[in-house]
This record gives structure tokens, sequence and C-alpha cells, in this order.
């Protein structure tokens, strides 16, 4: 029995180190398990933050165009607004050129009638001026017989 213990102890000690070597095996295998978990979570980590930044990117355009589109809605209700002020004031243009075209006609008329009565003017003018020199040439014969 005494001899038989250093070989049981022996064999105690193999099948302790096969148990051990076992489990530092099992061990690595999920530490390299781990190891490829860890890089495909990176990878996929980094992936998601590409991700994130191009979701930023298209964010901002989109929240860029949503202002150009809400200046857009605000500028069209303004022009919306602003549009019954603009009819009125073209009626108002069509009135007052309807009104300027009346005054020019009324212009040109009365200068027509004005030239008619300069016309005239000159006409009685002359007459008048004809009538006195008819006048005195009658009062010349008168003279002259003895008047």
């Amino acid at each position: 029995m005494s001899d038989d213990i250093p070989g049981q102890l022996q064999e105690l000690f193999d099948r302790s180190r096969a148990a051990l070597d076992q489990q530092i095996t099992k061990a690595r295998k999920l530490v390299d398990s781990l190891t490829a978990e860890k890089t495909s979570a990176a990878e996929e980590l980094a992936k998601l933050k590409d991700e994130i930044v191009k979701a930023k990117a298209t964010l901002e355009v989109i929240l860029a165009d949503q202002q150009r589109a809400s200046k857009l809605v605000h500028l069209d209700r303004e022009i919306k607004k602003a549009r019954p002020e603009l009819e009125r004031l073209k009626a108002e243009i069509t009135e007052q050129s309807n009104s300027l075209e009346a005054l020019v006609k009324q212009r040109t008329e009365a200068e027509a009638h004005v030239a008619t009565l300069q016309q005239d003017a000159r006409l009685a003018s002359a007459e008048r001026a004809r009538a006195q020199e008819t006048l005195q040439e009658i009062r010349n014969k008168f003279a002259a017989f003895g008047g």
C-alpha cells in the first residue's frame, strides 16, 4: 500500500491535470468566443456609429427642408393675405387710369375748343379791324363832302 500511494498520487495528479487542462481549454474557447463576440460587437458598434452620423446628416437635410417649407408656407399665407389688397389696388389703378383717360379726352376737347375760340377771336379782330377801316373811310369821305 505504501508503494501504491505515490502511484495513486501520480494518478490523482494526472487526472487533476487532465481535468484542469480541460477546464483551461474550455476557458480559452470561452475567451476566444467572447473575443470574437467583442470584435463582432465592436464592428456592429462602428456600423451603428456610421449609421448615426448618416442619420444625423439626413436629419439636418430634412430639418433644413422643413424650415424652407415652413418659410414657403408662411410666404404663401402672406401672399394670400396680401392678394385682396393687391386686387383692390389693381381696381384703383384701373379706376384712376379710366379717370386719367377721361381727363385727357376732356383736355384734348378743351384745347380744340380753345383753338376754335382763338381762331374765332382772330377772325373777329380782323373783322373789327376791317370795320374800323371802313368806318374811317366813311368818316373821311363824309368829312371830304363837307361834313
